[in-house]
């Protein structure tokens, strides 16, 4: 379908936010935080964004998260052009350099203008990084080492901005749904016997079960489509 194809090729730009971010060795917030501009970009101008270069967004929302997060990437690194041309070399000082430059700051301002310039932007990181900690206290130690969830659940923390879940949902409630997702995935056991709430009750109250369940799915779905793209290839 028309929707399932333009959530397909927005995931396709996402994962080149990841793929640049890491090759520049921007932090885990940094890529996050791009991948966030991005989507806030595409849901704005989502009647018009065939107007719009979204490699140069890419790299203008790159280039912004890391002013954000006050990380020091040489411009040049991103007119590299490695995610989308990974054979070309760095692009050295000259006409078509100049003129890329420009554009992207070009880019730079259209997206601070989308974003309102409001870039203090909450991420659901601290909030898992705490829950970790806390739910870790309910297990036994051996189990929680065992399960290796707080790997699992970064992951799939990282890969939940491939969807637009960070522009329906509050920081925390998206952390406590990855946390449910990898309890799941892990099957661990969480001890209920001293509590008269479940531990997802515990860090998003005012959540249902069933919302968590239905974030979960949205990720899930998204290796779906990952699995089935690798087989038609």
């Amino acid at each position: 379908s028309p929707e399932f194809n333009s959530r397909m090729e927005e995931q396709r730009y996402t994962r080149y936010i990841v793929e640049a971010g890491t090759k520049l060795r921007l932090d885990e917030q940094a890529i996050s935080k791009a991948a966030v501009f991005y989507h806030i970009f595409c849901s704005q101008t989502r009647a018009s964004i065939e107007r719009y270069d979204l490699k140069l967004l890419i790299m203008a929302a790159l280039n912004l998260a890391a002013k954000v997060q006050e990380i020091s990437v040489k411009l040049a690194g991103y007119l590299s052009h490695r995610c989308f041309h990974p054979d070309v070399p760095f692009l050295e000082a000259g006409d078509f350099y100049w003129k890329l430059k420009d554009s992207v700051a070009k880019y730079e301002l259209l997206l601070l203008r989308t974003l309102k310039f409001k870039l203090n932007i909450q991420l659901p990181h601290p909030y898992l990084l705490h829950y970790l900690v806390a739910l870790s206290r309910w297990v036994d130690d051996a189990a929680w080492q065992r399960s290796s969830i707080s790997s699992l659940s970064w992951c799939i923390l990282q890969d939940s901005f491939h969807t637009e879940l960070c522009l329906s949902h509050a920081p925390y409630v998206i952390a406590t749904a990855v946390l449910y997702l990898a309890v799941q995935c892990c099957k661990l056991d969480i001890p209920n016997t001293e509590s008269k709430r479940m531990w997802w009750e515990v860090f998003a109250p005012d959540v249902g079960e069933l919302q968590l369940q239905l974030i979960g799915k949205t990720i899930l779905e998204l290796y779906d489509a990952d699995y089935s793209t690798a087989c038609k290839t």
